[in-house]
Formats: structure tokens, sequence, C-alpha cells
């Protein structure tokens, strides 16, 4: 099966997100902006800011907006001083040419005119007087929080973590998180960094915060399913490989995470993934019956199923050595979609499984044609012909057996043509076998893919190519992008290299039109070119 992507790349957010909060807002915010007199002129000042055009009218509405609140009485209604302050702030930071730490004097203070400011704390800090004082205006504070100088950072952050800047990233998280701590993404962007160093119990903590931050939000489906299904995966194979407490709180984060999504998504992919990665929970306890009924319905009536959800039942199945199942959903799948590369391969595994040796092979040539040239593909050719070769050795072992016992010479010279017959097929499957197993063993290069993902009229093929010779290497991969028919939608090529000695370059290419659904690659060697060893 394909794994997931390495590498994160999560979309930039485009305008200012308004934060809910769930259960926040429970009365009306009336938070007094007019007394006393200073904050209602810094209040006027800042409507007219919002409504100019010019950069440098807004800046003077902004400088006398904060000369108002500094001549303010700080006793009196400072909540209403901070809201307004705030305010100011942010639309400060959303001004061109101003930094996020600039001096006290540049945004109109005349007092410690020249100490610096720095507009993250100094926002957090005036909204918060706010937000304590009368809860019930988290909702406004957190809508101001959210405008273009979060947006901006915020995106600036995932564009750190796209481009491995992990401690760019961190950074601007973590002061989104002081700006705007209701909104999930700046947590989405630590779990992310703490996946890829591998601190699975602070990702999955991150992505816990990502989820609740999410809430009911409907702007943050996307991302709160995305987060539960890494989340999922990530406890899950934690849980495989950790022992004792760690290995029961990891599936129970797995299990919560799952059930979360299935329950938030109920169909499509999502849904799929979750019933999935439960099934491999419920496998990994060794509930064979759970896992089953996670299945059922599409071993059931296959028809009414797609190909991903097929194939993906077919794995299930696979995982918990249920063979005959994951057979009928491998071949449901491979009728829907008979050129994709992961259904052949597994197909052909559960025929190898299943002793079906004859059906192995057919198999194993459609899969070589799409991908030619990884050599574990052609030691499943050696498994089907070895095991072929037993089933003639046994055959010519009963006909010998039978030709000692036959009492006249017809049925003698009957007996042993017949086991002539299957020496002959035998001596053909063992040639095979070992020709298979050569270029399985000698295969210049192999190639694996790590990424195929389908879009209405875009597909991106990802993989890597391990240069298993002597001497630096440089490929060319020419990769076709077929319909469910075999047809070439789209073709590209890719360059990889040098490459080299014992080591991997990675490709990535692009297809365009629609109706992609699997793909092929010319082979980047020809494996009749090796010959036996002496």
């Amino acid at each position: 099966m394909f794994a997931s992507a390495k590498k994160v790349v999560l979309p930039l957010l485009l305008s200012a997100v308004a934060t809910a909060v769930a259960g926040a807002q429970q009365k009306e915010c009336e938070v007094d902006e007019g007394k006393p007199g200073e904050v209602a002129r810094a209040m006027l000042a800042l409507q007219v800011a919002q409504s100019a055009n010019k950069p440098d009218e807004v800046a003077k509405q902004l400088r006398s907006a904060i000369a108002s609140l500094e001549k303010a009485d700080k006793t009196k209604n400072p909540v209403g001083q901070n809201f307004v302050l705030g305010k100011t702030l942010v639309l400060w930071m959303a001004q061109p040419n101003v930094p996020p730490v600039t001096t006290r004097g540049n945004l109109g203070f005349t007092q410690n005119a020249q100490a610096p400011i720095d507009l993250v704390p100094a926002i957090d800090s005036s909204f918060s007087v706010v937000e304590k004082a009368m809860p019930e205006c988290i909702g406004q504070t957190s809508a101001w929080r959210a405008q273009k100088g979060w947006v901006t950072m915020i995106n600036e952050a995932i564009q750190h973590l796209n481009a491995d800047r992990a401690d760019s990233a961190e950074l601007l998280a973590k002061r989104s998180l002081v700006l705007n701590p209701n909104a999930p993404y700046g947590y989405m962007v630590l779990g992310n960094l703490a996946q890829k160093k591998s601190q699975t119990r602070q990702a999955i903590d991150y992505f816990k915060q990502t989820v609740a931050k999410s809430g009911s939000d409907t702007a943050f489906s996307d991302l709160k399913r995305q987060t539960l299904l890494a989340a999922g995966n990530m406890a899950a194979d934690a849980a495989e490989s950790a022992n004792g407490a760690d290995k029961t709180a990891f599936a129970a984060d797995a299990k919560w995470a799952y059930e979360t999504l299935l329950q938030e998504a109920k169909t499509g992919n999502f849904a799929e993934a979750a019933r999935s990665g439960l099934a491999r929970l419920a496998s990994a306890s060794g509930d064979t019956a759970a896992v089953r009924a996670t299945y059922a319905e599409q071993l059931s009536n296959p028809s009414a199923y797609g190909f991903q959800q097929l194939l993906n039942a077919g794995v299930t199945a696979a995982r918990t050595k249920q063979v005959s199942d994951a057979t009928t959903l491998f071949e449901a799948a491979y009728k829907k979609n008979p050129y994709h590369r992961d259904v052949l391969y597994n197909l052909a595994i559960m025929y190898l499984n299943g002793d079906k040796y004859q059906k192995t092979i057919p198999v194993v040539r459609e899969l070589v044609a799409v991908d030619p040239s990884n050599g574990e593909n052609y030691r499943l050719f050696t498994i089907a012909y070895a095991n072929e070769q037993k089933g003639y050795n046994e055959k010519i072992k009963g006909y010998n057996a039978l030709k000692k016992n036959a009492k006249t010479p017809r049925a003698i010279k009957a007996y042993d043509d017949s086991a002539k017959v299957y020496f002959d097929s035998a001596k053909a499957v063992a040639d095979s076998a070992l020709r298979y197993n050569v270029i399985a063993d000698s295969l210049p290069m192999k190639v694996v893919f790590s990424e195929f993902s389908t879009q209405e009229d875009k597909s991106t093929l990802g993989g890597n190519i391990t240069n298993n010779t002597d001497q630096p290497q440089t490929y060319t991969v020419k990769v076709d992008f077929l319909d469910l028919s075999g047809k070439v939608v789209s073709s590209q090529t890719a360059t990889v290299g040098p490459v080299a000695p014992k080591q991997s370059g990675r490709f990535s290419v692009s297809g365009t039109g629609a109706g992609i659904a699997a793909f092929r690659y010319g082979p980047l060697f020809d494996p009749r070119s090796i010959k036996a060893k002496s």
C-alpha cells in the first residue's frame, strides 16, 4: 500500500477568520466605549481610520486614538479603554511597513516613546482585561484577534513548516497563539512540528488541542478531520511499538481519534479511514469479530461500494489474515480499477497466501506492466513458480508410487508417461522461479511510491528511486496517468539524479485531466538483459 507523503504541505489561510468560541457568549457583549471622554474620542478616531483609504490617513487617526487613550484616567472604565486600545493595536498591526515589534512613539504614545513595544503581547494584554471582566465578550475579542496581523503570522508559520524551517515555524506558531489562542491553526503547526521530530506524545496533545479549538465551526471541518486522522494514525503506530501504560494510552488516543472522526465524517474517505483505523486497533487487540464487522457490508455487497472503499476493506481483512475475505474484496476492487498498482500487488499476495498460484501469475504480469522496476514484484513470480514446482513434484511422487505398485506393463507405462509430463512442467516452472529470483536480486534500481493522490482534474505521483549500483546514476521516469479503461489521460517525465550509490532520489510528477484512476511508468532497465550467475 502507498504510504502517506512524508512532507506536510498545508494550505495557507486566505483571509481573516472570525474564531467561534462555543458557549462563551451567553449574554450580549455590551462594553461601554463612550466613557471617559478620551475613550469616546479614541473610538471616533478608530472609526475614521477604519473607513479611510490612504495609509497615511489611517496612521494619523490611529496615532490620535493612542494619544487620547494615553491621556485617559486608567481607573475609569478600564474594560472600555482596553477594548478600544486592543482594536487600535490590531489595526496598527495590519498596516504596511509596521513590524510587530516597533517603538511606542511610532504608534502615537508620548510616554516612553523610544521604548520598544511588541504588538502581539500588547494586543493580548488589552483583550485579556476585557475577557476576564466580561467573558460574554470573548466572541468579539476573538474576531478582532483573528484579523490581518494574525492571518499573516499563521500563514508564515505554515510556509516555514512546509519548507522545513522548524525554528521559524515554531516561533511564529507560538506567537500566533498568544495573539489568538482560540484558533486551532497554531496548535496544528506545533503538532506537525512535533510529529516531524518524532515527539509523538507532544504531537498528539497538540492535535487534541487543534480539535478542541476547532469545535463545531464548519469553517474548520476539513482541518479537524485531517487532524483527527493524523492523530489516530500516529497514536496507532505508537501503540504497536509501545509497552505497558504507554501502549494503553496510545491505543486509547487512537480509538478516540478514529471514533470522533467517524462521528464527524459519517461517510466518504475520512469515514472509511476511521473504520480502517478502528479495525486496525481491533486486530491488534485480537478481536477478529470486531474487525470483520468493519467491512461486513462491503463483503456482502461489493458492487455498492467504490474502488477505494473496497481496497481499504481488503487491506483491513488482509492485516487480520482473513485471506478469503481479503481476496474477495481485492477481486471486487480489481473489477472497479484493474490498472491500479496497489490492488494488483495486494491481490497477488492474497492469491499466494491462498495457494492459488496459477491465478497469481497473470496478476503479477499486470503488476510489472505498470510497476516494472521494483524487484519485489518479480519476487512474487518466484514464489508462485516455486510453489507450482512443489505441486508438480508431489504429482511426480504420486505417479512414481503408482508405477511401483502397478501390475501390468500398460499401467506402468501410463504412470511413467504421466510422471514425465509433470517432470517437464516442474522443470519449466523451476527455471522460471530461478530466472525471476535472479531478476529480483539483480535489478540495478528500485522504484518505490509514497504518494498517489487524485483530484477532479489533477493527480500527483511521488516516490523514490534507489540506486543499487556502485556508481552515481541519473534516471528518467516517464509516467502515464491512466483512466479506468487503461487509456492514457496525461504523460509526464521526471529526471532524478545524479543519485549516489546505495542512496535514493525523490521524484514527483503531476498529470492533468479528468478521470485519472491509475498510473504506469516505463521500465528503467530491461530485465531480460539480466543473466543467471554461473
